[in-house]
């Protein structure tokens, strides 16, 4: 599901501050029982660092989100975007990245490569903070 943007965001991005707090945008439009759930998002970017989409991937529970490589990068090949950020939240306001957070990026680091698509990020976020893996 692609996911709108708030309507005052640039659509530039020039660092990791400045999509993690359109990320923390995002999911404060989620009522409060909706945000104890993992989400699991992909930002697309062109060559520019401009943002061509926010896909909303998966939705698990309270401290689990299953997400294929498959589902991650098939909207980016078919936008032929040739860089993606993941982030997902911690319903819990643990900032800490798990084993599975870390063996997962790495994964999806190389599934991106395969397909010629640079994995720049993935930064988890809570409803204040956020960290990157």
């Amino acid at each position: 599901m692609t996911v709108r943007l708030p309507k005052d965001k640039d659509k530039h991005i020039s660092g990791t501050d400045d999509i993690a707090r359109i990320m923390q945008k995002v999911l404060w439009r989620q009522n409060k029982l909706h945000r104890q759930k993992e989400y699991f998002w992909t930002i697309g970017l062109n060559a520019a660092n401009d943002i061509e989409y926010v896909e909303l991937v998966t939705i698990g529970t309270a401290n689990r989100n299953i997400v294929t490589p498959v589902q991650v990068l098939s909207l980016a090949a078919a936008k032929q975007c040739h860089k993606i950020i993941l982030c997902h939240n911690h319903p819990s306001g643990n900032l800490e990245p798990s084993e599975a957070d870390i063996l997962f990026t790495e994964r999806m680091e190389k599934a991106a490569a395969i397909l010629e698509i640079e994995l720049l990020d993935h930064i988890i976020i809570t409803e204040t903070n956020y960290v990157t893996i």
